[in-house]
This record gives structure tokens, sequence and C-alpha cells, in this order.
């Protein structure tokens, strides 16, 4: 995958220790590719650093990606889904749920 210059849509669920599920979904643009990390900039302005494993994307479809916020991305080039443990006591606890 060629991820340099490209637009991705990152979807993150948070799984808390109570349970609790928090999503987070918005678009990056990849400002570098490292052997670590793909160096993103959110639209904030702020960098972020993304496993650079291929496994966490998939390529997008084509159409209009629209996000809760209003916010939205015509044809992004990738889609990366992350789930995210508050602590190692949730992982335990859910890690065979997702």
């Amino acid at each position: 995958m060629d991820f340099l210059n490209k637009v991705i849509f990152v979807s993150k669920k948070l799984i808390m220790e109570d349970g609790k599920i928090y999503f987070d979904n918005y678009f990056v643009t990849v400002k570098a590719v490292t052997e670590d990390a793909l160096v993103v900039i959110k639209p904030n302005g702020e960098e972020e650093n993304l496993p650079p494993s291929e496994d966490f994307y998939d390529e997008a479809d084509e159409g209009l990606y629209e996000l809760t916020d209003g916010t939205s991305q015509e044809d992004p080039d990738y889609i990366g889904e992350f789930i995210i443990y508050e602590n190692d006591v949730a992982y335990e606890k859910f890690k065979d749920d997702y």
C-alpha cells in the first residue's frame, strides 16, 4: 500500500474498564511513513502516529463519507479501524468480545 499523502478515515473504538464504549472518527492525511509509524495530520493540525502495518487498513470504497460532526470527505483512500482498551483490565475483560 502506498500511504504517503493519502487520506485515511480513522475509526477508533475505545473500550473502558466499566464496559462503556466510545468512538472517535476523523480523517487524516499521511505526512510521512517510517518503519515505526504512519505520521498523519489530524484536522486540527495536530500530528499523530498510527501503526504502519497494512493489516490495520483497507482500501475505502468510493463515495462521500460523513461524520456526525458534519465533517465529510469525498473518496478517502483508506479506512483504518482500531480497537483501544483503556487499560490491561479492560483488555482482559473484553478482548474476546471484539
